[in-house]
């Protein structure tokens, strides 16, 4: 083999592996972005779907939803505890007892607390608020259904309850959604509780993300809001009661790119006054 050959040869095996190393380093950044989509994907859809059942059970005209506290990146909203039945009229209503040989009538999914308002249906009065000042955790028997003992809940509230036995109730807490961007610089979907000892919110806990918060074309992660006719309202302090729908929607990428862009989304139907 000559020297000119032997050049050649290796020029050749160069340019060759040169194309095989780009080829590579392309299938991985695909793999990446796959990934990547695919994770925010299998996050998205359990949490899309717990916005909307936070949503569904709200009534606006109620005042479920805050004047003055829902945009594109913020909703304020009476997230629902608990429902029942009340077992008594008195100052402290007892909620129905949950066991295996009662059918449950709602159920607790946070425990009541200090500050929450626990909401009493009075037929064509339609939901009347108490706070709520004290919870006692107990077992107890309960006629409304006929049951045997079982745990439930006695709520102490800062007025009698002056209803009867039986009466629908439902415990809820302010809770404040948000679209927000953290301490490195990307945007999160997150939640912030209230605090009654503080009497303010606490700071934003993450639920998904990193997300796209906006792209060239007008989409954007963030809350969207229509009325009963499918018209999309603008809230302004003064018509948060026409809400009927909340669309919630999320834009994400692979880490490594923001040339192709996920868009998912879910919507929540709202109740209206006196259903529960």
């Amino acid at each position: 083999m000559t020297l000119v050959e032997l050049i050649v040869a290796l020029s050749l095996g160069g340019l060759v592996l040169a194309v095989a190393a780009g080829s590579m380093l392309r299938q991985q950044r695909t793999v990446r972005w796959v990934d990547g989509l695919t994770s925010a994907e299998l996050q998205l859809r359990p949490v899309l779907r717990l916005v909307a059942d936070e949503l569904e059970p709200l009534d606006p005209a109620a005042g479920d939803i805050a004047a003055g506290q829902a945009s594109d990146t913020t909703l304020d909203l009476r997230a629902v505890v608990a429902v029942s039945l009340s077992c008594d009229s008195a100052a402290a209503v007892t909620l129905v007892p949950s066991t295996d040989s009662t059918p449950l009538l709602g159920g607790v999914a946070r425990a009541p607390a200090v500050g929450d308002s626990v909401w009493l249906y009075r037929d064509s009065l339609g939901w009347r608020g108490h706070s709520v000042v004290s919870v006692t955790r107990l077992t107890t028997s309960c006629g409304v259904p006929t049951s045997p003992a079982g745990p439930t809940f006695t709520l102490g509230l800062g007025a009698p309850a002056d209803v009867r036995a039986g009466t629908p109730v439902r415990v809820t807490r302010w809770e404040r959604w948000v679209v927000y961007r953290a301490g490195d610089g990307k945007w999160h979907l997150g939640v912030r509780d209230w605090s009654a000892a503080t009497s303010r919110y606490l700071p934003a806990q993450p639920v998904a993300g990193p997300f796209v918060r906006r792209t060239s074309d007008g989409q954007r992660t963030g809350f969207r809001y229509f009325d009963a006719f499918g018209t999309e309202l603008v809230p302004d302090g003064a018509n948060e009661a026409s809400i009927a729908r909340v669309r919630i929607t999320t834009l994400s990428a692979a880490p490594s790119t923001r040339d192709s862009v996920r868009r998912d989304s879910a919507e929540a139907v709202l109740s209206r006054r006196g259903s529960f």
